[in-house]
């Protein structure tokens, strides 16, 4: 598991950019006497170490040098400067349909794929009914592959890296257009390969780096500009994002929130096992750090039209702030703002992350019962203070370090101004769990096992 697999050394590509056909006619002439190109560096500077068993996710904007650094890894580019080094065999689905001959019949590609690959066709014949398996395509296989959707040609292409007993797997983001049945067939190959394999993955979706990757690689122009883990280059990167656009989607999912209406009739949330639980080890506690200045100096960013004073989760009953709770109690989320300017129409919403930036649940003012009614959100003067109340059940969290990330904002959910972005308002740390399995649990209303007899 310590064998190295990939290694970059101040590694760069620069591409000739020519302003016509016949500049790149006098440049071959001339040999180099004279220069008719402009240099476009896609990458430089780049150093990544891999062992077998890692993986790492590439994250960055469009024309970041995402694509370049993988086809240098892969051997389809030449280095400009610095070296690649790998070791094993590297099966890569770079672009949709690359590696295909489009006039070629899908049987025919999957022997053109895979002896691109390395492998002889005694071992094509023999895996060929598996791969045919995985792919599920049907009679489909038989017809050129110009007649394939999207959706099938990637079917095609992933069989074929799955059953070529690659040690290095490359994946840009090619995944995206399969439908949720094949995802998931290849999200537990990936999980299956990660054990002894070592995986790049590009993605532009922050829960697929965070659950697939060890590490992350942030690029932007050409440059690696953090190398840690997912979660902390993940949040680099959505403030890039923000810092480029002034736009940056809350994200928020659709845990909605009970009304007050509601409040008496909370039993139905309630685990029936709930005093055994809390009477045993098994009781999923809950420590809450308070909310700190520090974090917001630190972990903040927006265009400044408002800025969040406090938050705390206090228990719904008592109204109380909250150091130490348990999953499964009614919790509110109170968070206090103060408008710098005036805000048209004001949002307010939050996130809880797990340790590795998994988003678990989250919701905004938007998804109010008001504002799914049609009643607008009041307007904000400048110099005004406003608060804002999520109360919901808090999950059953696996043990482990959690975030509450908040958020105020100006406009609607699909477009929308970012007034203040936190990361990490609120630390959480779950103590110990009675959850068989998943992410986070629900209230159990019942479980019954019978014997029918």
């Amino acid at each position: 598991m310590t064998e190295l697999s990939i290694q970059t050394k101040d590694l760069g590509k620069c591409f000739h950019i020519y302003d016509n056909p016949k500049d790149r006619l006098k440049q071959a002439l001339r040999r180099g006497k004279k220069r008719y190109y402009n240099e476009f560096w896609a990458l430089r500077e780049i150093n990544i170490c891999l062992k077998r068993g890692e993986s790492l996710g590439i994250v960055g904007r469009n024309g970041s040098g995402k694509s370049t650094l993988l086809q240098l890894i892969c051997g389809t580019l030449t280095p400009t400067l610095g070296y690649v080094k790998t070791n094993g065999r590297i099966a890569a689905l770079l672009e949709l349909g690359s590696g295909f001959n489009p006039e070629f019949t899908g049987i025919e590609n999957i022997y053109l794929n895979a002896t691109m690959l390395g492998l002889y066709k005694t071992e094509i014949d023999k895996q060929l009914d598996k791969i045919l398996a995985f792919a599920d395509i049907g009679e489909f296989v038989h017809q050129p592959v110009k007649s394939y959707s999207s959706g099938m040609a990637v079917r095609l292409a992933f069989a074929v890296i799955a059953h070529v007993d690659a040690d290095v797997l490359i994946i840009d983001e090619a995944l995206s257009v399969g439908d949720a049945f094949f995802n998931q067939k290849c999200s537990r190959f990936i999980n299956r390969f990660r054990e002894q394999g070592t995986l790049l993955f590009v993605s532009h979706d922050p829960t697929a780096v965070t659950t697939m990757c060890d590490r992350a690689v942030l690029l932007e122009s050409g440059l690696q500009t953090l190398l840690d883990t997912p979660k902390r280059v993940i949040d680099k990167y959505t403030k890039q994002l923000y810092a480029s656009s002034q736009t940056l989607s809350t994200d928020v999912g659709k845990e909605k929130s009970e009304s007050q209406t509601n409040i008496n009739n909370q039993s139905k949330w309630i685990d029936y096992r709930t005093s055994i639980i809390n009477a045993s080890e098994h009781a999923n506690l809950i420590t809450i750090t308070r909310f700190s200045d520090t974090l917001l100096s630190r972990e903040s960013f927006g265009s400044g039209k408002a800025h969040i004073l406090s938050a705390s989760l206090v228990e719904a009953e008592s109204q109380q702030p909250l150091l130490c709770g348990r999953g499964g109690e009614r919790v509110i989320l109170e968070i206090n703002a103060k408008a710098d300017e005036d805000i048209e129409k004001p949002i307010v919403g939050f996130i809880l992350k797990n340790a590795k930036g998994v988003t678990l649940l989250g919701d905004n003012t938007l998804n109010s019962k008001e504002s799914l009614l049609g009643t607008n959100p009041p307007s904000i003067k400048a110099g005004d203070e406003y608060s804002t109340e999520f109360e919901f059940t808090l999950p059953l969290l696996q043990k482990g370090q959690y975030s509450i990330t908040l958020s105020l904002a100006e406009g609607n959910q699909d477009e929308h101004d970012q007034l203040q972005w936190m990361n990490d308002a609120i630390m959480i740390e779950s103590i110990n769990n009675s959850i068989a399995a998943g992410l986070a649990g629900v209230p159990m209303h019942r479980i019954n096992l019978t014997i029918n007899k």
